[in-house]
């Protein structure tokens, strides 16, 4: 079951917040079941893998929570649907006040996706408060080793560490960066880390932007596209993303995008990854990039066929001239209404 170390991680993360302030279409929190089935049948090309880690809310803890039956219901559906996708979910421990007590709770949501075949997870401290310390790293440690002993039906691969970038450590350099993660190092050799680079928004990506830890490897979470508001999308295609960081190698397993919400407004930034992914950037271009992303909406239903060279030829206008508000996008092509009205 376990993902060999040469076999590339390359996929789209779900994994944002979404505020009712923002809702689309009067939607938030979480693609609807039909959104995110839409856009797991879209991927392939070496975009193969679906992670999906919401952020709790402020005061509640929901990720930790066994799911109800409606929901492995329609998660089961969605796996069924998608042989050629590897799922996998992110766990949001938080604060550990022991060890026992996290791993009682995340086993039992544990035996709960295996059971709906969900294969693989990860567990998020990014942005958790306190999650950085010592004493809380130590804690993680510890709950690692134990959920990787005990749990043997579902594989932990990866976790999000509390320093996933460099820019959060004081002193910022990649051998400060090490040691700060040098407690964490001290789990399974099998289980990677996210890592975003040099910033928790990176403009670059680089094969050395990684902390120089041995015996890990890493995967670059891109958060490029993840804005958090409803009116603005981005255009522009991610700057300085060196090829070999989605190639399975020593030190770095792929790359996974982050999304924004919702999945229809992005298809031309997914398209972009899959070219990236096989090393085609010549194919990265306002005309193939419209056409992948008319078929998608098409396909979809979001309009009727008979619209697609008047959509296509809308969105090859709008990649070209980087409109990013809903506002200029509405004024300029008023055909996307569908796509870019809240």
């Amino acid at each position: 079951m376990s993902v060999p170390s040469t076999n590339p991680i390359n996929g789209l993360i779900e994994g944002f917040y979404w505020s009712a302030s923002n809702a689309v279409n009067n939607e938030y929190d979480f693609f609807t079941k039909k959104q995110r089935d839409q856009l797991v049948s879209s991927m392939n090309e070496g975009v193969n893998y679906y992670f999906y880690c919401p952020q709790d809310r402020e005061d509640d803890s929901f990720t930790m929570r066994p799911w109800n039956t409606q929901k492995l219901i329609d998660w089961s559906d969605t796996i069924s649907r998608a042989s050629n996708i590897s799922f996998v979910i992110g766990l949001r421990p938080r604060w550990i006040d022991t060890v026992q007590s996290s791993f009682e709770s995340i086993k039992l949501i544990l035996n709960q996706l295996a059971s709906i075949g969900i294969r693989y997870y990860i567990l998020c401290w990014d942005d958790a408060s306190g999650a950085g310390t010592d004493s809380q790293m130590i804690l993680q440690r510890d709950l690692i080793h134990a959920l990787v002993r005990e749990v043997t039906n579902i594989e932990l691969i990866g976790i999000i560490p509390a320093f996933y970038a460099r820019s959060q450590v004081a002193d910022a350099t990649n051998v400060v960066w090490a040691e700060k993660l040098s407690i964490l190092n001290q789990i399974s050799s099998k289980i990677r880390f996210f890592v975003t680079g040099l910033t928790v928004v990176p403009s670059s990506i680089q094969i050395t932007d990684i902390p120089p830890l041995e015996n890990r490897q890493f995967i670059f979470f891109d958060n490029w596209i993840a804005v958090d508001s409803n009116s603005k999308v981005t255009m522009t295609w991610p700057p300085n993303r060196h090829p070999d960081i989605y190639k399975g190698s020593q030190s770095v397993s792929g790359s996974v995008l982050n999304l924004a919400f919702p999945p229809e407004r992005i298809i031309h930034q997914i398209y972009a990854l899959k070219q990236r992914i096989n090393n085609t950037y010549s194919n990265i271009n306002a005309n193939q990039a419209a056409e992948s992303w008319a078929t998608y909406l098409i396909s979809n239903t979001f309009y009727e066929s008979n619209a697609f060279e008047r959509l296509q030829s809308d969105l090859q206008s709008l990649i070209d001239h980087g409109y990013e508000t809903n506002s200029e996008i509405l004024q300029h092509y008023p055909l996307l209404k569908r796509i870019f009205t809240n």
